[in-house]
């Protein structure tokens, strides 16, 4: 168990350092037009490039709600599965590292020339974040509740 909890946490940090290293002025929007632009434009032929710039936007944003989303999973998956945290603790520490990280990242931006910090980045990271949260918990049945499927039935003898 030990050994399966440290290799959630290893898994849950690089993907930290990549989300980190996303942030950097190697994946800056001009830098990942070069690659996302073609592509949107052969899904997309007829699109103008006005068009296809806020497609690439889209993308961009949609990749810091996955980012987030799929960090705040494993690092809950971590939490949850090591030592004594329930689930709701695990999702708060979960989201307090997401957070944490979001709010590292775009102040990081701010100082790059081909980056800027932005709230609204922050709030889309933050998002991601909580709604994988909640989809895990939701999907989560707690090992202490039955199922209506398995909590016993009393039958009565019919007088």
């Amino acid at each position: 168990m030990v050994k399966v909890s440290r290799t959630r946490f290893t898994v849950a940090a690089l993907w930290l350092a990549i989300v980190m290293l996303m942030g950097t002025s190697y994946f800056a929007a001009q830098k990942t037009a070069m690659f996302i632009l073609p592509v949107l434009k052969l899904l997309a032929p007829h699109a103008s490039i006005r068009q296809l710039n806020v497609m690439h936007l889209g993308t961009r944003k949609v990749a810091h709600v996955t980012e987030y989303g799929i960090l705040a999973v494993l690092w809950f998956k971590a939490l949850v599965l090591s030592a004594r945290r329930t689930p709701r603790v695990a999702a708060w520490v979960a989201l307090s590292v997401c957070l944490l990280c979001a709010f590292a990242d775009e102040a990081h931006q701010s100082t790059l020339p081909m980056r800027s910090g932005s709230a609204r980045d922050f709030v889309i990271d933050s998002l991601g974040a909580v709604a994988a949260l909640i989809l895990v918990q939701t999907r989560r049945t707690p090992p202490d509740r039955p199922t209506l499927l398995e909590t016993p039935i009393a039958v009565e003898t019919a007088d």
